[in-house]
């Protein structure tokens, strides 16, 4: 039943975008159509639908993306494509994150994203206008719902804005023209508190379950877990900039951490098997139905979407073009005249790849003491590989022992996710092997003319979330999921507000849960300080890659240092992992293609973005400006 009202929603909510857009898109004067949303319980619901999910993406039309969003907007640079994990091949909104010299007040404006886009906010304080003085038709328990749905939206969007901008003008009603337009600014720790008690109000309110795609209480305590995280940080960071006042931040990291309990309280959700961890990302039947780690996605039905489309569709941006006849002869020779079998695809953009050296450090390997740490830090890197001019190669030791390949020794009894998240040399892609070796058959150099969307460009692909299901062809016809929030990442929040209490031991129970749950790696024992800080952010990064996660938590990680520099996000250009034709060795390339635009480079300003320099001067009110622009 679960799986039916999903897709009934979720096609209720794209018809919604089309068939119902006279009536969401009209002012809130015209009472009319207000009137008929909000005289009819169902209409109502897609109203709150389209409400939360306009905030989990608006990206087409290159508007203003969010918490939830994949893609990086230019205001909202907390994703993927704009960490240390991502190689893109295309600059979108990359430049002005990845260049310390290209952004500032002047160069952006409000047409890259907004500051003051207050178009979200008018429709949810709508929503709560009607749903607190009318709707005297609906149930009250379904109105509570509503109510805590709409509160959940509003926290989102101050959460979002407050990690972006800081400081953002509080709107608490409907605003009419007769209303003092000229709206001022609160300050960071105003902006963060009056978002978190929006969620609180939403977590009083909610239904505890809810429809597969739509909020409940488990997915407000998941955010609250993370917002009283965010609100920490950047009231540190007003503090080191001397716009807060000295604040004691140890009630934010407590209430992130009840937020988590209160969440294993609620006695729905548990953690994921390893078996069925990648489910999550690439399954979308299994994601829909009742997932016991999912806190909140959102969907689209199957079949709406084709994946050459600009709507919610992504996993096209991780295929490769992939067809035999594009390989070079010698090449399609060494495998038997066959080097792609059964799936293999036409056209495709391959516009995300993963960055080796994010990989290597994220996903550990247990080493010969079965404990588990990064590849090059390990006993069997020292043991068996020789480092040379740049080449890494495989020890007599190594050959004594059995290992004839080095990509055999660099892949075995790595953390489990790793197997789940990335295609790598030697791995089953698509039914068919996968080479990154020189000669290989996912080699760029291997094709008969060199393209960017041909062969894996970095030496790894994405897999998390791409079901390997059918040849898929940019006219195919998909649906569309993303995870939003799921439990695994409220308990990696917990165990970041006990590092920040220096609490380890508790700490490293919360680490625990999803190292040794997902990654199969042996759990932690004694570990503390610096160690065990990194152990998280590698740990974090490993369950939660693609997950829109990596840029704010090197943020807050950032702003724990003092806020200066970041290492992950300053180290130049990524380069391509190759390995050598014979398998004895491997080495770190330049890119082929779009490399100075994938070069690192991450300045101290860069925690906040600046206010536009022409919404400051149509409104002195959003004065001052954000620190060190």
């Amino acid at each position: 039943m679960k799986k039916i009202n999903i897709a009934v929603l979720s096609l209720s909510m794209a018809l919604c975008c089309s068939s119902c857009s006279d009536i969401l898109d009209k002012s809130p004067l015209d009472l009319r159509t207000e009137e008929d949303v909000w005289s009819d319980p169902n209409l109502a619901q897609i109203y709150l639908n389209d409400l939360w999910y306009a905030t989990v993406r608006r990206d087409v039309g290159n508007k203003f993306e969010t918490w939830f969003s994949l893609y990086s907007g230019p205001l909202s640079p907390g994703t993927d494509f704009s960490s240390d994990n991502c190689f893109t091949r295309w600059n979108r909104a990359t430049g002005g994150i990845k260049n310390d010299a290209s952004l500032s007040a002047a160069s952006i404006t409000d047409q890259m994203g907004a500051f003051d886009s207050f178009i979200d906010l008018r429709r949810i304080n709508i929503a709560l206008d009607h749903l607190t003085e009318g709707c005297e038709n609906f149930n009250e328990d379904v109105k509570n719902d509503m109510l805590g749905q709409a509160y959940f939206a509003k926290g989102l969007v101050y959460i979002t804005r407050a990690k972006v901008f800081g400081g953002y003008p509080i709107i608490e009603k409907t605003l009419t023209p007769e209303d003092d337009l000229a709206l001022s600014r609160a300050s960071i720790k105003e902006t963060f508190d009056y978002g978190i008690n929006c969620l609180n109000k939403a977590a009083e309110l909610i239904n505890k379950t809810a429809p597969a795609g739509r909020p409940g209480k488990g997915a407000v305590y998941g955010l609250l877990s993370e917002a009283n995280l965010l609100a920490a940080s950047y009231i540190k960071y007003g503090i080191i900039n001397g716009i807060e006042e000295n604040t004691d931040l140890i009630p934010y990291y407590n209430a992130a951490i009840e937020a988590v309990e209160k969440l294993d309280e609620l006695g729905i959700y548990t953690l994921e098997t390893s078996d069925n961890w990648s489910k999550q990302f690439n399954d979308f039947e299994y994601a829909s139905g009742s997932t016991p780690e999912i806190l909140l996605a959102s969907f689209t039905p199957p079949g709406l979407y084709n994946l050459n489309s600009s709507s919610p569709v992504e996993f096209g941006n991780y295929l490769p073009t992939m067809y035999a006849d594009i390989l070079k002869t010698d090449v399609v020779n060494n495998y038997g005249g066959v080097s792609y079998s059964g799936y293999s695809f036409t056209e495709f953009y391959q516009t995300i790849t993963p960055n080796p050296k994010a990989i290597d450090e994220a996903f550990y390997i247990t080493d010969v003491d079965g404990k588990a740490k990064r590849w090059e830090e390990s006993t069997k890197f020292q043991k068996y590989i020789e480092v040379k001019d740049g080449v890494y190669s495989l020890k007599q030791a190594a050959i004594n022992d059995g290992y004839s390949d080095i990509a055999e020794l660099m892949y075995e009894n790595r953390d489990k996710r790793f197997y789940s998240t990335v295609a790598y040399d030697g791995c089953s892609y698509f039914g068919n092997r996968f080479d990154t070796r020189e000669g290989g058959n996912m080699n760029p150099n291997s094709f008969k003319s060199l393209s960017s969307t041909q062969g894996a460009v970095t030496g790894y692909l994405f897999i998390k979330p791409v079901p390997q299901t059918q040849a898929w062809t940019l006219s195919t016809l998909s649906g569309f999921h993303r995870t939003c929030l799921r439990l695994s990442r409220a308990y990696l929040n917990a165990a970041e507000a006990y590092l920040m209490k220096e609490d380890w031991s508790s700490a490293r129970i919360y680490i625990n849960k999803t190292r040794v749950t997902h990654g199969g790696l042996k759990a932690l024992q004694d570990e503390t300080g610096d160690e065990l800080w990194k152990i998280y952010i590698d740990e974090r990064n490993a369950e939660l890659m693609l997950e829109n996660d990596r840029y704010y938590t090197l943020m807050r990680l950032g702003i724990k240092n003092g806020a200066e520099g970041i290492d992950q996000l300053n180290f130049g250009q990524i380069k391509q992992f190759e390995i050598s034709k014979d398998g004895k060795s491997y080495k770190y390339v330049d890119l082929k293609f779009e490399g100075s635009n994938n070069n690192y480079v991450f300045n101290r300003y860069r925690y906040l973005f600046p206010i536009p320099q022409t919404v400051l001067e149509e409104n002195p009110n959003y004065a001052p400006q954000n620190p060190r622009y």
